[in-house]
């Protein structure tokens, strides 16, 4: 009899408590069976939006590849538009700015890569257009402003890609014994890559030249 008593005590407790917390309940359970839709639906929504840019992305491609230059610019920037936020806008960017330069419209290279570095200026492909950018601007003669933007690309495990490229920096500004450091790890890394050196060489031994020490103020 106790077990009974204690059975139905259990029964109504369980009642008393739906009827205070069925309904929402039921409205978590909605809610969480609408979330799950909405987010299947917004997934599936990126898929498609991802796949679109994909394969624009692929035509712009091509266009480059066979010089149809204005054509693949004007794609390119129909991408940045449509895409802004995917990696198919900056892979677009990257590939406009190098149009440009091949039309040697370096000041649209330039606005180009800028762009890309105000709208997200993080990531491998942030660096890849610092990295661009600097060399457009020691072309110009502008070393200083090519240093800043390297200062901004760090090391990769240990290693320096771009030694070459700061030490080209480095001796424009006058700094002859840190661009002497620098060739010297693009050489090691030329060797170790398998890479050619004769030109890094060629800059190093200019180094000790009557000019580059006259730069220096030795």
């Amino acid at each position: 009899m106790d077990a009974y008593v204690s059975e139905q005590e259990q029964v109504e407790q369980i009642r008393r408590w739906w009827k205070n917390n069925g309904n929402a309940l039921l409205l978590g359970l909605a809610l969480g069976i609408g979330g799950l839709a909405a987010y299947r639906y917004w997934d599936a929504t990126q898929a498609a939006h991802s796949e679109s840019a994909s394969q624009n992305y692929e035509q712009l491609i091509e266009m480059a590849a066979a010089q149809k230059i204005d054509d693949a610019m004007k794609a390119g920037h129909a991408i940045i538009e449509a895409y802004p936020d995917s990696v198919y806008a900056k892979l677009s960017g990257l590939l406009v700015a190098k149009m440009a330069v091949e039309k040697n419209d370096y000041p649209q290279a330039k606005a180009e890569l800028q762009r890309m570095l105000d709208s997200d200026g993080h990531g491998e492909l942030a660096n890849l257009a610092r990295e661009r950018l600097a060399r457009l601007l020691l072309a110009e003669g502008k070393a200083d402003d090519a240093f800043k933007l390297l200062q901004n690309i760090p090391p990769v495990a240990g290693e320096d890609g771009i030694a070459e490229l700061r030490a080209d920096v480095l001796a424009a500004r006058g700094d002859i014994k840190g661009a002497r450091s620098k060739y010297l790890e693009a050489l090691a890394s030329a060797d170790k890559l398998g890479l050619d050196r004769e030109s890094i060489q060629l800059k190093l031994d200019n180094l000790s030249s009557p000019a580059a020490a006259k730069t220096n103020g030795s």
